[in-house]
């Protein structure tokens, strides 16, 4: 249910720079979503295919890119992606998360005409 509010702030977003670069159609949005945002696709696309209607984003393609979580080495210092625990891959030390990483949710792109 929290998806709801972001889509009506893509959809803002959207009016905002159709009518900023007069833009009649905006054929495809990407964005980005950190695995840690709990932003889920679908309900995105859900949302996102009945609230646009009437909008110039209306029937635009949505293209996610995810973004993994950010870990760094607490004995060795490398930044690595989290995968599925917090050991490092060079050395074996434990790992803490890179702050801001991974809850990433924003406007990366849009096409239109």
């Amino acid at each position: 249910m929290h998806e709801l509010p972001v889509v009506l702030d893509i959809i803002r977003v959207m009016d905002e720079e159709a009518e900023k670069n007069k833009i009649k159609k905006i054929n495809k949005i990407s964005l980005v979503i950190g695995e840690l945002s709990s932003i889920i696709d679908e309900s995105v696309q859900m949302y996102f295919e009945v609230a646009a209607k009437g909008h110039p984003c209306e029937g635009a393609d949505l293209v996610f890119e995810h973004r993994p979580a950010m870990l760094r080495c607490q004995s060795c210092g490398k930044k690595f992606p989290h995968t599925r625990d917090f050991q490092c891959p060079d050395c074996g030390g434990d790992s803490i998360l890179i702050k801001g990483t991974g809850r990433e949710f924003y406007i990366l792109s849009f096409d239109g005409q």
